[in-house]
């Protein structure tokens, strides 16, 4: 499943995520679902969170799943197979499921890229 369709299937599993973006090894957006600049933008967010997680932790780079709660959301990192899923969500989501659910689309999308690979 390539990232559009995996993207696509998360907001219509996932009543808790308000916006997503999928991103490459090296942080480029490979869907989002807003507009090409939300992607960037949540990009951009997810890669100062891990930095600033890893700048507390030592040994940070090993990161695989970042939440931080706010007033009115939360933001989520995930980071599986080289990918990494950002969303945010609404005020109290089930993190849990949230968390299930993103690992889930990165799967998807590995998946995806694995069915795509050459003999």
């Amino acid at each position: 499943m390539g990232p559009a369709e995996a993207l696509a299937e998360l907001a219509e599993l996932s009543s808790q995520v308000v916006d997503a973006a999928f991103l490459g090894e090296s942080g480029f957006v490979l869907a989002s679902s807003g507009t090409p600049e939300r992607g960037e933008e949540l990009a951009r967010l997810a890669a100062e969170l891990l930095a600033a997680a890893g700048r507390v932790r030592e040994g940070g780079s090993g990161i695989a799943r970042l939440e931080v709660a706010l007033e009115r959301g939360r933001v989520f990192v995930v980071r599986e197979g080289g990918r990494t899923a950002v969303a945010t969500t609404v005020a109290e989501p089930t993190a849990g499921l949230v968390l299930y659910d993103l690992r889930t689309a990165l799967q998807r999308v590995a998946e995806g890229d694995a069915g795509n690979e050459g003999p």
